[in-house]
């Protein structure tokens, strides 16, 4: 009895804390409790906006991303707030309309195309132009150029499939002029009601994949903000 007192008490105590909290932060009033959870532990703002938008390299990173505003990092620990098609641990921001989200993993030799064996291609992606791409439809199978589209579909599909997410559409994208290929998709996240707009390249000479996502509410990730940061992404040496 004693314990169940004490459980009503550690209750009453945080629904009167959160009370507290509402009345004291307007701008929280009109959140769900997840939202408001996400602004105390997840550094999500109330909105990104108005932001400037800064240029961001991570620490021992091979990239530069502008975001709107400072990132935070989120890993296992934190990462169940802001479910994300981009696999963690990796840097982002977030309102409570879009988050931007980035991240670089390292390929190994066992993984990396030309010493794998891979699915056959996928012939009507294959077709289509996206920057150096094109050479991807008058390549053989078995060449280097094949491989590498091939290990690009599996990493993106695969980490659309771990974030929960479902895949409408994907299409081959390149970067750094044409320097690193790379695979575009979109579709639904795990949270309902949310899509992602996820863009993934792959560094060749240094084994290095890189993952951008916007994830949000369907209009946010088309919005001028998300194309900002999407196109912001520079893959360094």
């Amino acid at each position: 009895m004693k314990s169940a007192n004490a459980v009503l008490i550690l209750i009453g105590l945080l629904v009167l804390g959160y009370l507290g909290l509402i009345f004291s932060r307007p701008s929280l009033r009109e959140m769900n409790p997840m939202e408001v959870l996400q602004v105390l532990l997840g550094e999500t703002k109330d909105s990104l906006r108005k932001e400037k938008f800064v240029s961001f390299k991570a620490p021992d990173g091979h990239y530069k991303v502008a975001f709107p505003g400072t990132p935070g990092e989120l890993n296992i620990y934190n990462g169940w707030l802001h479910p994300t098609v981009v696999p963690l641990p990796c840097y982002f921001i977030a309102d409570r309309d879009l988050g931007f989200y980035v991240t670089e993993i390292a390929v190994s030799n066992s993984e990396a195309p030309g010493r794998i064996n891979i699915p056959g291609p996928d012939r009507a992606l294959l077709g289509q132009s996206g920057g150096n791409n094109e050479m991807v439809a008058q390549s053989g199978q078995g060449d280097i150029i094949s491989q590498i589209q091939e290990f690009l579909i599996l990493q993106s599909e695969t980490m659309v499939k771990n974030g929960g997410g479902s895949l409408f559409t994907k299409l081959p994208a390149s970067s750094g002029g044409g320097r690193y290929f790379g695979r575009a998709l979109e579709g639904s996240a795990k949270d309902p009601g949310t899509r992602y707009r996820l863009q993934v390249f792959y560094d060749q000479q240094n084994k290095r994949l890189f993952a951008i996502s916007v994830v949000g509410k369907p209009e946010a990730i088309q919005s001028k903000q998300a194309n900002q940061f999407l196109g912001s992404l520079q893959i360094l040496p």
